[in-house]
């Protein structure tokens, strides 16, 4: 794949060319983490918070909404479904987790028996440009769980930083018609040489914060192999559950989790509305069931079993089921946890416990 040269002064004009496109990019907080957001059409890229760690949140929420109208009922009309959004959408910013994440949601949603024709929507409706890790979070792990901090596919366009610029790599047409007319010469040897020594830098980088839960190196785990972890209902869980407060700010953030809920609600009379609202598998109210007395109204009562559960299938069921991990390494889960549980600890202690 060739590589192109784009001067800065050059790189910052790009979201003139982004008009008919909903623009969504990393944009710098006083936290050190960039938060994703939409810019504005007269706005410009914020090149420092590409050279930042990646994003507070995933942007998993662009293919499927925290909550969204599936379709409407009732005697008055029938039932219709409800339009997705078809304005085009160009990702700025997106890192090689993140890629991997999308990938592993298209195996989930679009492939075999069913598919989720919102997320198809949505999901061909966006333009990603990746870049480089030149600098990640304390809690970042990809190289953990068999990534890398760069991207090598499934990108429209990807940029490493480079003095002076930014080294461009066009995957796809669409990523040629983003940048068509660019001022953009072929990189020099010198500058490829430059992109795969910042590249090693931030591999060894990652690894080395990370030695603390795979002292024999990385990986911990990777699609084709997984770490010995125990059954959902053994005791050893529960050191790590006493710490959870149940607040579901894991999954939320976890640019792989999927699971969702669907609730009817009245618009009128005759008319009704069915949602769609993420869903959490560490809920008390996961799979709650309806029934009575002595009936088992959870299939998971217990929280060690719940949180279990959601590390077993990133670790265990996920690979069984679609040749993946459903962990990525991007580390938001521990950021975002209320509790302090970092997964690493959780994977590493048990999986060496269980080949004690």
């Amino acid at each position: 794949m060739t590589a192109y040269f784009v001067r800065n002064e050059e790189f910052v004009r790009l979201p003139d060319r982004t008009r008919e496109y909903a623009l969504f990019a990393p944009q710098s907080t006083a936290s050190g983490l960039p938060w994703l957001a939409p810019l504005e059409p007269d706005a410009t890229i914020d090149p420092d918070a590409l050279l930042r760690p990646r994003a507070a949140q995933s942007p998993k929420a662009l293919y499927m909404p925290a909550a969204e109208s599936v379709g409407q009922y009732g005697t008055a009309e029938g039932g219709t479904a409800v339009a997705t959004r078809t304005r085009p959408v160009v990702l700025f910013g997106v890192r090689a987790c993140e890629l991997r994440a999308r990938a592993y949601l298209d195996q989930v949603l679009l492939e075999g028996e069913f598919a989720d024709p919102t997320y198809r929507e949505r999901r061909n409706a966006t333009t990603i440009v990746s870049c480089d890790c030149v600098d990640c979070a304390e809690s970042c792990f990809c190289t953990l769980v068999g990534g890398q901090p760069y991207p090598t596919e499934a990108f429209d366009v990807n940029l490493s930083s480079v003095e002076g610029g930014w080294l461009v790599e066009v995957a796809t047409d669409r990523g040629r018609d983003l940048l068509a007319g660019l001022d953009a010469p072929e990189a020099t040897a010198e500058q490829l040489e430059r992109r795969e020594e910042a590249r090693q830098l931030m591999t060894t980088r990652v690894n080395e914060q990370n030695k603390p839960f795979a002292p024999g190196g990385p990986p911990l785990a990777d699609d084709t192999h997984q770490p010995p972890l125990p059954q959902g209902d053994d005791e050893a869980w529960q050191r790590f559950a006493a710490d959870c407060v149940e607040c579901a700010a894991c999954t939320n953030v976890c640019p792989t989790c999927y699971c969702f809920y669907l609730y009817d609600q009245a618009l009128g009379p005759e008319q009704f509305e069915r949602v769609r609202t993420w869903d959490s598998c560490l809920l008390s109210t996961y799979h709650r069931m309806a029934g009575g007395v002595r009936m088992k109204l959870s299939p998971r009562p217990r929280l060690s079993s719940r949180l279990a559960n959601r590390v077993l299938h990133k670790f265990a069921y996920a690979p069984e089921q679609v040749g993946r991990l459903g962990c990525v390494g991007c580390g938001r889960c521990i950021d975002a946890c209320l509790g302090g549980i970092d997964l690493r600890e959780v994977v590493s202690t048990l999986a060496r416990e269980g080949t004690a």
